[in-house]
This record gives structure tokens, sequence and C-alpha cells, in this order.
């Protein structure tokens, strides 16, 4: 019982996580795609802290959450183990993107550092990487719920065979 609930909030931190990025992407992508490339920059160095302090740990509690759904299915030996495994893993090649990609870009928009000439195309690879970590960040929470599905039908298939 103890891992269900747990699962369930894995489920729901990955599901939060995923709606930002939906969110991000069709929301405030195309708005930042309309603005000239300073107001970009103004735009990003008023609000795009907010938007991280938001963000990452969205993004940090699904990676932790998924290892530590890994180990639990790992120890208990449930066949989930190996859907967790793929989550986790999807989650920590997001957090790769942002390490890798998205810190050092986010901070040249929100320190006004970038020339104005080179945004429009930056933004446009931004959303492209946007796009890939809204497909993994979607996937995370699709694989934990299949994860959990797997869990409660072998629990079920245990709880049976012992009536």
């Amino acid at each position: 019982m103890k891992n269900t609930l747990f699962y369930n909030i894995t489920i729901a931190l990955s599901g939060l996580f995923a709606g930002g990025c939906i969110t991000i992407l069709f929301i405030l992508v195309p708005f930042w795609k309309s603005l000239p490339p300073t107001e970009l920059m103004v735009w990003f160095s008023h609000n795009g802290p907010h938007v991280g302090i938001t963000m990452l740990p969205m993004q940090i509690l699904p990676l932790l959450f998924t290892a530590y759904a890994y180990i639990l299915a790992r120890k208990n030996k449930e066949k989930s183990k190996e859907i967790w495994l793929y989550a986790n893993i999807s989650n920590g090649i997001i957090l790769l993107m942002f390490v890798g990609y998205y810190l050092s870009v986010n901070l040249q928009f929100i320190n006004q550092t970038m020339n104005p000439d080179d945004v429009a195309f930056e933004l446009q690879r931004w959303e492209m990487i946007h796009i890939a970590r809204t497909i993994l960040a979607i996937l995370s929470t699709v694989l934990a719920i299949v994860a959990y599905f797997r869990y409660e039908e072998n629990r079920n298939t245990k709880i049976t065979t012992t009536l």
C-alpha cells in the first residue's frame, strides 16, 4: 500500500512537469516569437528567474522520485522495475538538456548578453529542444503510469493467489 501512494505521487509530479512543458510550448513560445529580440530579452530578465524557480524543482522531483521508484521496484522484485528505469532515464536526459543547453542560453536571455541578431535563431533552436524535452516529459509520465499498472497487476495477482 505504501508503494501505491508513492507511485501515485511520482505520476503526479511527472505529469505536473509535462504540463508545465506543454504550457511553455503552446503559450509562452508563441508569445516569445512575437516579440522583437530586445523585448524578448527584457521579458526574460523580468520573468525568466520566476519561470526557472518554478520549473527547476518540477524537473528535479520527477527524476528523484522515478529513481527511488526504480530502487523500490528492484528491491521488491517487481515486474515494473524496467519501466521505472526507462522513466528515470527519460528524466535524466531532461536534466542533461537543462544543464547542457537551457542553463547557459536562458542566462544569456536573462542577462541580455546575447547578440539581438542571434535571438531569432536561438529561440528557434530553444523551441526544437523544448519539443524534445516535452516529448520526454510526456513519455516519462506515460511510463510511470504503465509501471504503476504493472505493479498493481502484479500486486493483485499475489493477493488473488494467496486467497
